[in-house]
């Protein structure tokens, strides 16, 4: 499993290079392509009329939420915010949200990462009370003081007591589903200004599958459902029930950013191809109206050392595989190792600071450039 990155944050937020670092080749022709994406009409209007919801899900590359951060500024520049969007239940040690900041008490997080016999529901990750009265708070990083319209993922069983919130201005309420039947639902609450804080009275059945913040003004949202050493079949280890939640959600555009993790493994590309399709079909009935982007591996590298470095042996098999599914499956298709200038290029990203020592992940300066030109080839999108 390929080791995370982790960036230095300063101030609660992680601090980023805004000025752009452009490589001689980097202006390629645009890596975005459309494979005759039948909800592109729809995606579109989203953009048109500035109500933009777009989910990514991935692995390390999206779980530190930089290079998604980077498009949700870019296009909440263009379009409006829309607000904060998905958010892990609680803080996961090498997890990070641009937006979400959290503490606790008493409760503890459960990864689908590293425990895959639990009931997870979107996101693979949950939080559980330990005893009674964890305390949970759950703020905004960018200290915004107007009220958000909040929802959230939690399941309940028999004599589960509702949770008890309360919200920066001093406002009262509870989180309770409808069936104490430990089936996941989404429970919408009242208007409420971070931070707040959530205490489980007795709720030992009880778990968070994740929070949605959103205003009430429209503009673009930008979740970034991310884990570190995830691989698209990972999702297998969700319930069945984050369809439902991915439904909730509306999204305009589903964004699966999968595939370093499963070269970096050896993983047998016939087999991750039958995957890719079964994951862009279950999408298509979740959220019928959804666009579907597939963004490709980028290039990484097993071996720094030469001229190009050495790629692993199933890369380009594995690129290439994943824009045939897009062309045979319909869907938008980012070319990430385009964007990237081409192939024997992450040396020079790596000498010009935009990519980590390592050969697999990218500096926060990298991210950054990445996520802005993803962001403008979609708002140029047609």
């Amino acid at each position: 499993m390929i080791k995370p990155m982790l960036y230095a944050i300063k101030g609660g937020v992680l601090s980023l290079i805004c000025g752009h670092v452009l490589l001689g080749s980097l202006a390629l022709a645009d890596p975005l392509v459309n494979f005759a994406e039948p909800n592109t009409k729809h995606l579109l209007q989203s953009i048109k009329t500035q109500q933009l919801n777009v989910i990514q899900l991935g692995d390390s590359h999206t779980a530190a939420d930089v290079m998604t951060g980077a498009m949700r500024q870019t296009l909440q520049a263009e379009l409006g915010n829309g607000g904060m969007g998905w958010g892990m239940p609680m803080y996961f040690t090498g997890q990070r949200l641009a937006l979400y900041g959290y503490d606790h008490v008493n409760w503890q997080p459960i990864s689908s990462r590293t425990t895959s016999n639990e009931n997870y529901t979107l996101g693979g990750l949950i939080a559980e009370p330990k005893a009674d009265g964890a305390v949970l708070t759950i703020k905004n990083k960018l200290q915004q003081q107007d009220a958000k319209d909040v929802m959230v993922n939690i399941r309940q069983g028999i004599g589960d007591a509702p949770l008890q919130v309360v919200d920066a201005q001093g406002k009262r309420t509870q989180i309770a589903t409808l069936k104490q039947n430990n089936q996941w639902e989404q429970v919408k609450l009242n208007k409420l200004q971070l931070p707040f804080t959530v205490t489980a009275l007795h709720s030992p059945q009880t778990a968070l599958g994740g929070w949605w913040i959103t205003n009430s003004t429209p503009g673009a949202v930008v979740s970034a459902i991310g884990i570190n050493g995830a691989q698209l079949k990972h999702l297998s280890r969700w319930n069945s029930a984050w369809g439902k939640a991915l439904f909730d959600d509306h999204p305009d555009l589903v964004v699966l950013a999968y595939g370093t993790n499963e070269v970096y493994n050896k993983q047998d590309v016939s087999e991750e191809k039958q995957i890719l399709i079964s994951y862009i079909q279950q999408i298509r009935q979740f959220v019928p109206d959804s666009a579907i982007l597939i963004v490709s591996a980028p290039e990484i590298l097993i071996n720094t050392q030469g001229q190009c470095g050495t790629r692993p042996e199933t890369l380009d098999a594995f690129q290439a595989m994943q824009r045939d599914v897009a062309q045979q499956q319909h869907t938008l298709f980012w070319d990430w190792q385009a964007a990237m200038g081409g192939s024997c290029k992450m040396k020079a990203w790596m000498k010009s600071g935009l990519a980590a020592k390592d050969g697999i992940h990218f500096s926060p300066q990298g991210y950054q450039q990445l996520g802005e030109q993803l962001a403008n080839a979609l708002l140029s999108l047609k």
